[in-house]
């Protein structure tokens, strides 16, 4: 990909460095200030279930007209973005800040919705209500989000985010930011149980399937500590062992020092297109104190299509 963007991508992509330098996620919009037809970006909160075929956005003008973006086709695209690895916020936030996510029942994101406005909304001051209609929100929030608009005078125009890749201008692909599909396998976010080891089998449907383009992602905690206690950082950590033989895919996992079950998520991906179903089912799951003595854990297997 290029790295020459439009004056409002930059803009976009300003607000969002900006927002995780802060350590927490937004409900807001950039710009604050649009002309009928222009494109937005809204934060929308923190959460890996939000989809932009699902989420509810209705823009209510200075007219008192209220205009429904999702049944309009204006919601282009809802995805997550992540702090740089290295940020002070993704290390040194409040403990409420970088828990609450986990208690959630998904790592620190900021969701980004982009939406273009319509070209007939009426000028002045308007408001955007969103309803992500999710129940992992961690933004702190109560839903629906009302976010402020001024409209101005004057017809905008759509933002393709375009950017210059061998020669050309080339517009951006907002499905790529968005998830693939996957399963999800979660050891419970509520409870304190501490994990030394797991072994896991998972099987799934080699006729729908391609074993090769199956990957696993695992979400790393900076976690540390109590409210009470910063105590040091290192009691997240663990070691993922993974493989497939073409029928099954084999999960290994290792913490010595322990890791709490709440910063502890693996997630299966695969392409887009399939024919059907992967049919994605955890058929084994061995799970282990720092003792090595078995403990009594169902790991649960979520699958989502997008």
């Amino acid at each position: 990909m290029g790295n020459v963007y439009s004056k409002n991508s930059m803009l976009f992509i300003t607000c969002l460095v900006f927002i995780f330098l802060q350590a927490c996620t937004s409900v807001a919009t950039f710009p604050t200030v649009a002309r009928a037809g222009d494109t937005v970006s809204l934060m929308v909160g923190s959460s890996e279930k939000a989809r932009k075929d699902t989420v509810s956005v209705i823009l209510t003008d200075a007219a008192g007209a209220d205009w429904d973006l999702q049944s309009l086709g204006l919601v282009r695209s809802v995805f997550n973005l992540r702090a740089d690895g290295r940020a002070v916020g993704q290390h040194y936030a409040s403990y409420s800040e970088k828990y609450f996510s986990w208690f959630m029942g998904h790592e620190p994101v900021q969701t980004v919705l982009v939406t273009d406005i319509p070209v007939s909304v009426a000028p002045g001051n308007a408001t955007i209500t969103v309803n992500t209609l999710v129940n992992d929100d961690s933004s702190g929030v109560a839903l629906p989000y009302v976010i402020n608009l001024e409209i101005i005078p004057g017809l905008g125009q759509q933002d393709n985010f375009e950017r210059q890749d061998f020669g050309g201008n080339l517009p951006v692909d907002f499905s790529r930011l968005e998830p693939a599909p996957h399963a999800k396998i979660n050891f419970g976010n509520t409870g304190d149980v501490v994990i030394g080891a797991a072994s896991l089998v998972v099987d799934f449907d080699e006729t729908v399937v391609n074993p090769g383009d199956i990957n696993l992602y695992v979400p790393e905690s900076t976690m540390r500590g109590t409210p009470a206690d910063p105590g040091s950082f290192g009691e997240t950590q663990r070691m993922v062992y993974w493989r497939q033989d073409g029928n099954q895919l084999y999960i290994d996992v290792i913490a010595p020092q322990g890791i709490k079950q709440t910063y502890l998520l693996v997630y299966i991906v695969h392409p887009t297109g399939l024919s059907g179903s992967a049919n994605m089912s955890i058929t084994s799951a061995d799970i282990y104190d720092v003792n090595g003595d078995v403990i009594s854990l169902a790991p649960t297997l979520e699958y989502y299509a997008n």
